[in-house]
């Protein structure tokens, strides 16, 4: 009885690592983060316009296996990290390919200083301006830190602290 106790626990543990790995980046989507996507398309694997139950699962499952690098039905500290990096790499990956598609210019493939400028200007506005919000031509302490709170939700991240 103790060894069926162990082993319904192991798939209990499986089942829960397996559906985290598979729902993690429909949350972030969710929650507006920037999880990897997957999109209705990677889901409905019939491709008849719906999403069933079997067809969540077997994307849980694919999910699984690819992280489970050992094929030993268990996913180590190492395959989780690996997994969560590689995750991150193809974060950034589509956020770079994004940003040059938006912003290089000339599409040679750099960004230069002047692109930059020009995209800053045009996804912001005023660019110094927005700082200076008593336009006297220069940026108080007060007015950087107001900017913060705004850029942050009010958050400042325990650097302006007082003692």
């Amino acid at each position: 009885m103790a060894l069926l106790a162990g082993n319904l626990k192991t798939k209990l543990a499986l089942a829960g690592v397996g559906l985290a790995l598979a729902m993690t980046p429909m949350m972030a989507q969710a929650k507006g983060g920037q999880g990897p996507r997957v999109t209705f398309e990677e889901l409905d694997a019939n491709s008849d316009g719906s999403v069933t139950e079997a067809e969540m699962q077997a994307h849980r499952t694919a999910r699984f296996t690819t992280a489970d690098t050992d094929g030993d039905g268990s996913l180590s500290r190492a395959e989780l990290e690996a997994q969560m990096k590689s995750q991150k790499e193809d974060r950034m990956s589509r956020r770079l390919d994004g940003m040059m598609d938006r912003l290089d210019a000339d599409d040679n493939g750099s960004l230069s200083q002047e692109e930059l400028a020009e995209a800053g200007s045009a996804r912001k506005g005023k660019g110094f301006s927005r700082l200076d919000e008593d336009g006297d031509g220069a940026v108080s302490k007060a007015e950087y830190e107001e900017m913060g709170k705004k850029r942050h939700g009010g958050r400042d991240g325990g650097r302006n602290h007082k003692n």
